[in-house]
């Protein structure tokens, strides 16, 4: 259900980005000019897989009509529904798709069960989402094919949808520890909190790094 909440309300901003000025759906052209990372993170999801194999990433995911793509393209085909296969970043290749399923979904793209099989390939794999519309908040980490730590809120509910496993370090030191609905003080993750975390469990998707390569990624889809 909530899977399907986020999508309307990303399909609902499209409309109002683009309504004003056509009818139709904007047509995605994809470059394979090398260019810098670019920043994303906002209303949007994402996996980071400890890799650098782009192109292993990409087939593991069994995506169809893949093409190249740079950064600038992907992150925007990315935000329309295509999952952008980054180039490597400080040894992290990204897997970028607002729409991707969440971690509410009841099928095999769960993002839990996905990273938890790429994990047991490159040994470490990671979720990321947020969308602000309905306050939807989580990060995963997976290690040799187990989930080792999920978390996810989603405050138009009220709702943790996911706590399992020990709190990391890094959600320790950035005090990321929150309250349930019925405690009496409400302590809730924002947006922030899923960019500071996954900056600290993988790389940074605002890409703040001081060492940035340039690069192209594949863009493709999911049946």
């Amino acid at each position: 259900m909530l899977y399907l909440i986020i999508a309307l309300a990303l399909a609902a901003a499209v409309i109002m980005a683009y309504g004003a000025k056509t009818r139709t759906a904007p047509v995605l052209q994809f470059s394979d000019n090398p260019d810098y990372p670019q920043p994303f993170g906002y209303k949007c999801q994402w996996m980071a897989v400890k890799t650098e194999n782009t192109n292993e990433v990409a087939k593991h995911l069994n995506l169809m009509n893949m093409q190249p793509a740079n950064w600038s393209t992907g992150i925007e085909g990315a935000y329309e529904g295509k999952f952008f296969v980054s180039p490597p970043v400080n040894g992290w290749t990204l897997v970028v798709n607002s729409l991707m399923p969440d971690i509410t979904d009841t099928t095999e793209q769960n993002p839990l069960k996905v990273i938890a099989e790429l994990s047991r390939v490159y040994g470490e794999a990671c979720y990321f989402g947020t969308h602000r519309v309905v306050e939807y908040h989580a990060w995963a980490k997976a290690l040799n094919g187990e989930i080792s730590r999920a978390y996810s809120y989603v405050g138009e509910s009220g709702e943790t949808l996911v706590n399992q496993g020990a709190l990391t370090a890094e959600e320790l030191e950035h005090d990321l520890i929150f309250t349930e609905l019925e405690e009496d003080e409400l302590i809730t993750p924002y947006e922030e909190d899923v960019l500071l975390i996954a900056k600290e469990w993988t790389t940074d998707p605002m890409m703040g790094q001081t060492s940035l390569e340039l690069g192209v990624g594949l863009v493709g889809e999911r049946e």
